[in-house]
């Protein structure tokens, strides 16, 4: 589940708080270009950054380059974006190293992801950036078959931020692959506190249960999840579980 590589891409990619206001306006254009033809961004910020654009036309070739899904391209981009940021000093570093790590999620490269995310996180000053870091670097090291230190990273993030995006969601998979179910239930029921309605929460809650053998809770966990959402991943898969599929 590559949640944070998903939402990196939706429309144009998140902006940069705070792009010089001489560039706001030629940064948010270049943005708008992202979304309606990425090639043609592309060409913009390049020749923008030929003009001294800095990381603001870096930043947005790089979100060109991935929309385009020319990995390779987008990955060097937004690493000399991330640099030219920690140059500056300006602040964005952080959230540009962790874009950066989306993107290679998307790119099928977890390892790559890992180093970009260990730059980011001494940048991010704590709190709930470094949470939501923690928690992209636990999906990253999943794919890499280090459940351990992923499970670390996950405990580091719900109690950073205990309202971390996808947290405790993860951390109640992350447990029950792991077999640790007294974990898995006690993470499962903080996420249905945050989303209750939410199917992924109650296909996981179902997973769960099927796991230590409790068919009946599984079942009412999986109706809930085809209720809350039937053509989400989620909840196709309840159904599949449901009908044994």
């Amino acid at each position: 589940m590559k949640f944070v590589a998903v939402l990196l891409l939706c429309a144009a990619g998140p902006a940069l708080a705070a792009p010089m206001a001489s560039d706001r306006s030629r940064y948010n254009a270049c943005l708008a270009q992202v979304k309606s033809d990425p090639g043609r961004a592309v060409a913009i910020a390049q020749a923008w950054r030929i003009e001294n654009g800095g990381v603001p036309a870096l930043h947005c070739q790089a979100l060109a380059e991935a929309a385009r899904k020319d990995w390779p391209a987008a990955l060097k981009t937004f690493e000399r974006a991330a640099r030219a940021s920690e140059q500056a000093a300006d602040g964005q570093a952080a959230t540009i190293w962790g874009q950066a790590a989306a993107t290679a999620m998307l790119a099928e490269q977890p390892a790559a992801a890992v180093t970009y995310i260990d730059t980011a996180i001494p940048l991010a000053g704590g709190g709930a950036a470094e949470a939501q870091l923690r928690v992209d670097r636990a999906e990253a090291l999943v794919d890499l078959k280090r459940d351990k230190e992923a499970a670390a990273d996950l405990e580091r993030a719900t109690t950073l931020d205990p309202a971390v995006e996808w947290g405790w969601l993860l951390r109640a998979t992350l447990a029950r692959r792991m077999g640790d179910f007294k974990a898995a239930e006690a993470a499962i029921l903080e996420a249905a506190k945050q989303a209750p309605d939410s199917a992924e929460v109650q296909y996981e809650a179902g997973n769960i249960a099927a796991a230590q053998g409790n068919k009946e809770l599984a079942r009412t966990a999986w109706e809930a999840a085809v209720g809350a959402d039937r053509d989400s991943t989620a909840g196709k898969a309840a159904q599949a579980a449901l009908t044994g599929g």
